[in-house]
């Protein structure tokens, strides 16, 4: 095991305290590790040595709740603080169901086993609402581990919305893990905006199981970060099902953002469609890593993907790699990515109609953004996503 690995977990199993599954978690990560330097998962982002270079593990963590902070909208609003769930900060709706329990079984990867080892708790939500639910890390020093659980029951339809506040100036490491279970004929949507500070690094999973019939829709918007990973997976286990992933990383100073997405076609008739986008500048890094899987049973299927990326910045670093893995023979399977430059004759057609070159550029680089939000299913979101994107590119 690489030694930067072995201090890390080293620190952190001084001071554990778990049950059965996350003793056999902790055990299963000792085995196998954290990423190396060689990984070729993290290849662009050695995680391991970042985090050893620049998070305390041992750090006190302080209590940064800050109400403003919540959107002022009908729904649910649940607060974790550090990685805990705050009931005496959260607003719930009448009709939403939830339990705080013990931590069950989760993925099997380094980070999804590091989060069900050292998470304090898991919290249960079962649909049961039309309005939304919004979901608030509040992270300060150091790791917390937040750990969601979400049953969509058959027929529901449900939108969770997630957002990571954390201080200006405090380096913190936040290696959240949520798990959507979908129903039959259900709509799951789960948008996540992520615009941190420089201090903030990140590992975020998401997890989608979904059934026969249904659909399920991931919204990923990346706008700074010191580092932060996005590991999305969605298993397509039933005929009918659909999976959506939409996600825009439109970075500059020098943010750090990788999107590593996987989609798993297990049965017959199912049908996904990813597009993300990158606009990058200055020195910011970003990173696109999407994996369609295509099994032996799952004849008649409809797999699209695509990336798309800009580059504003001869400093500015980008890595693509868009694959498919296909051992079915009659299905519709497309796969591709593209990066360059502003296109030129683009902005001479509009100053030629009296756009200055500036508000040229920046009409070119919205109109190529917002595709990317055609399924933010929460108005005040999407009015958020498009004002955020304005501040960057005005």
């Amino acid at each position: 095991m690489i030694r930067e690995e072995t201090t890390i977990l080293d620190q952190l199993t001084s001071s554990f305290q778990g049950n059965k599954t996350q003793k056999e978690a902790l055990e299963m990560l000792n085995e196998i590790g954290l990423p190396h330097k060689k990984s070729e998962a993290y290849k662009f982002t050695p995680i391991t040595s970042i985090l050893k270079k620049n998070i305390d593990f041992s750090a006190t963590a302080e209590n940064i709740f800050d109400a403003k902070k919540l959107y002022e909208e009908e729904g649910s609003h649940l607060v974790f603080i550090n990685g805990i769930f705050s009931k005496d900060h959260s607003k719930f709706s009448n009709t939403l169901k939830f339990e705080v329990g013990d931590v069950t079984e989760g993925k099997h990867d380094p980070f999804s086993l590091l989060n069900t080892a050292y998470a304090a708790e898991e919290v249960r939500i079962e649909s049961g609402q039309e309005a939304p639910v919004y979901v608030y890390h509040f992270n300060s020093n150091g790791m917390s581990n937040p750990r969601i659980k979400v049953t969509i029951k058959d027929g529901h339809t449900f939108r969770l919305v997630e957002k990571l506040i954390t201080p200006e100036d405090t380096k913190t490491f936040t290696n959240s893990y949520i798990e959507f279970s979908v129903g039959k004929n259900a709509f799951g949507y789960h948008t996540k905006v992520q615009n941190y500070n420089d201090a903030t690094y990140s590992h975020e999973t998401v997890v989608a199981d979904v059934a026969k019939d249904s659909h399920f829709y991931n919204n990923t918007f990346s706008f700074e970060g010191a580092m932060v990973r996005n590991n999305l997976t969605i298993n397509l286990d039933a005929e009918n099902c659909e999976g959506h992933m939409y996600g825009l990383f439109l970075l500059d100073k020098k943010s750090h953002v990788d999107n590593n997405t996987s989609v798993d076609h297990m049965k017959p008739n199912s049908y996904s469609n990813e597009m993300y986008k990158g606009i990058l500048d200055e020195k910011s890094t970003g990173i696109f890593n999407g994996k369609i899987y295509v099994r032996q049973d799952a004849q008649k299927t409809n797999a699209f993907q695509s990336n798309n990326n800009i580059l504003l910045s001869e400093d500015a670093t980008l890595h693509t790699k868009p694959q498919l893995e296909i051992w079915a023979d009659d299905v519709k399977c497309s796969h591709g990515c593209t990066s360059g430059q502003l296109d030129e004759d683009a902005i001479f057609y509009l100053r030629a109609r009296g756009i200055n070159e500036k508000n040229a550029k920046a009409m070119i680089l919205k109109a190529f953004a917002l595709e990317t939000m055609g399924h933010i299913k929460v108005e005040s979101i999407k009015d958020e996503v498009q004002q955020l994107i304005d501040q960057k590119l005005t």
